[in-house]
């Protein structure tokens, strides 16, 4: 993959398009794409990095259409953004409000059921 898309032209070129010919390839391209991506993030990053992108494909796969999708991707960029500021103008608001709610889960212990079904 990385050989044969190595400049930003070439990429956008493969892809242009590529959604209404292929779109099982797009995909399969994209997913590439986003995992060597994710796999440059540092270690102690990556991981969070991953959850994100699941909480993502996860939302867009609601919609089909990609203009959809698109529009989906904006509203999720704006939310971000919003949140990004909101932690910038005040930073330990923004925490509190994050945590706000957050209990330790109660562990419920099973008693001893039967495993037969």
């Amino acid at each position: 993959m990385k050989d044969e898309m190595t400049s930003d032209g070439k990429l956008f070129e493969r892809l242009s398009g590529l959604y209404q010919k292929d779109p099982e390839e797009f995909e399969r391209i994209s997913k590439t794409l986003i995992h060597e991506a994710l796999e440059k993030f540092p270690e102690k990053h990556r991981a969070r990095g991953y959850g994100i992108q699941m909480r993502i494909d996860r939302r867009l796969s609601h919609f089909k259409d990609p203009v959809a999708r698109m529009n989906e991707m904006v509203v999720i960029f704006w939310e971000q953004f919003r949140e990004f500021q909101e932690v910038l103008n005040d930073p330990v608001g923004a925490g509190a409000a994050r945590n706000k709610g957050n209990t330790p889960a109660k562990v419920i212990p099973l008693t001893g059921r039967s495993t037969r079904h």
